[in-house]
């Protein structure tokens, strides 16, 4: 060969030596999802031999025992991923450690979500002190610079909120996102996925706009929950559990802020929306039906986007890739609103807002017979979830069989129960309503029964007039569940 042919360099496609600058992150991404893809089994595999598992009783649907609390082989990933990336001796290595406040206070804060998630898992938190405690670690992001410092109205210069304001609306948006993703996980693989799509959009964001340290943040989370939801995806094998959708909103809402923290405010605003616009949207529909209703803001139901996918015949995993198309699409105009102006903007934002309507027109949110019925039943379900609350309580105050039942019966007897019959390995107890059938019932009377495991059994018999509606059937279920658990314990 000519020695002038050796010292021609190679021409390189111009789009390949673009993306060549990137490499660090794709080696990033690639590596957090062989290593989840890797550990998860084991981790499967060691949850069910400890017990972690969630067991199919009550609103729970899947079909047998499955390994929970998979946030923290997701996190354990991307955290180890952290302290590797920023001791790099690179470019990568040095923007990390420039910022490594930033990126010790995002692991501090999400660490402080797996702890709650990881209790809450194990042996149930109200719902009122998980809110505590996300307030006061969301304070703690808040002094260490994760708030929202300015807005910009279009064709006007920056504003400067006051700090308090600042404050304010920061302290919303981080317990907000955290508890939406908290929501959105009640299907097989919806959580995992969506932030999958919300961590990559933040991650496009951050390149295109220099932040490259929380690119680095973004890159990690998005190629774990790639590798975990090759086990969470339906049929699961193991679920996030409140341990992860719990971190995955704290560490999405602090980063989402972080993420555009370069880009026109009203941007800023929009990115972190759109990216997170299904559970956002999700949580606001749980809001206003819940106030509606007349149930604590708190209760659970099985009234989520997902749920109704499910009753109109869909299965998990086709629900689940409806929603991801959806966030897909509504992600895609948040990449190209970071470089649109303002009119585009506008169009992108109307897009979305009648995308919405549409969704809940077709899944008959907007059906103003069902809210006005949920209205006329207000003070009705206020008693209900009344009777409940005191239940519960009753039912950790219990010491044995005899005193759980007439805990659950607190509750039954309000929805038409006549009798309730536990059958467990210390024998048999009985409740039944002293007052009877009223007089002209004639119907044959309905009956429930659960097997909440080997040892437990429960049979509720109910008039044939109760009209033992979803909501009731959940609630007699939660208790049920929570009869067990107790049982477990020694009660």
């Amino acid at each position: 060969m000519p020695p002038a042919a050796a010292d021609q360099s190679i021409h390189w496609p111009h789009w390949l030596l673009y993306f060549a600058q990137f490499k660090s992150y794709f080696i990033l991404f690639l590596a957090a999802a062989a290593a989840t893809a890797v550990v998860t089994p084991v981790y499967i595999l060691i949850a069910q031999r400890l017990g972690w598992v969630d067991r199919p009783v009550g609103r729970k649907r899947h079909e047998r025992a499955t390994a929970t609390m998979g946030g923290l082989v997701v996190f354990a990933v991307v955290f180890a991923g952290a302290m590797v990336a920023i001791r790099l001796d690179n470019l990568v290595g040095e923007m990390l450690r420039a910022k490594s406040t930033y990126i010790y206070g995002l692991i501090s804060c999400t660490g402080c979500m797996l702890l709650l998630g990881v209790i809450d898992d194990r042996h149930g938190v109200r719902p009122r002190v998980k809110l505590l405690v996300q307030t006061v670690v969301a304070i703690g992001a808040i002094c260490l610079g994760f708030r929202i410092e300015a807005i910009t109205v279009p064709g006007y210069e920056s504003v400067r909120l006051p700090d308090v304001v600042g404050i304010i609306l920061s302290l919303l948006w981080i317990v907000g996102i955290t508890n939406a993703i908290n929501l959105s996980d009640g299907l097989d693989g919806l959580a995992a996925g969506i932030c999958f799509l919300a961590s990559t959009v933040n991650a496009i964001v951050a390149i295109y706009l220099g932040n490259h340290y929380m690119t680095v943040m973004m890159v990690l989370l998005a190629g774990s929950l790639l590798g975990f939801l090759r086990w969470n995806f339906h049929p699961a094998r193991v679920f996030l559990g409140d341990t992860g959708s719990l971190a995955l909103g704290m560490y999405l809402a602090l980063a989402s802020l972080h993420s555009a923290q370069k880009a026109h405010t009203v941007v800023l605003i929009l990115i972190p929306l759109f990216a997170l616009g299904y559970p956002i949207f999700d949580t606001l529909l749980a809001v206003a039906r819940r106030m509606v209703r007349g149930q604590p803001l708190f209760a659970s139901d099985r009234d989520h986007i997902h749920h109704r996918l499910l009753d109109r015949g869909g299965s998990p995993s086709a629900a689940a890739i409806s929603i991801y198309v959806v966030s897909l699409l509504v992600s895609l105009l948040c990449i190209a609103a970071v470089t649109a102006n303002y009119f585009v903007l506008g169009l992108g934002v109307a897009g979305v807002l009648v995308m919405a309507l549409f969704s809940a027109r077709v899944l008959g949110y907007l059906e103003w017979g069902g809210w006005t019925a949920r209205w006329s039943g207000r003070e009705e379900t206020k008693v209900l979830h009344a009777a409940a609350a005191l239940a519960r309580l009753k039912i950790q105050q219990a010491e044995d069989l005899k005193t759980l039942v007439r805990a659950v019966a607190i509750f039954a007897a309000e929805i038409g129960c006549l009798e309730i019959v536990v059958s467990h390995k210390r024998g048999e107890e009985r409740w039944t309503d002293p007052y009877g059938r009223p007089g002209g019932k004639t119907g044959e009377p309905q009956q429930l029964e659960m097997a909440l495991d080997d040892d437990l059994q429960i049979r509720y018999v109910f008039d044939s007039d109760a009209g033992l509606d979803a909501e009731r059937q959940e609630l007699i279920e939660e208790l049920s569940r929570l009869v067990a658990d107790r049982l477990t314990e020694g009660a």
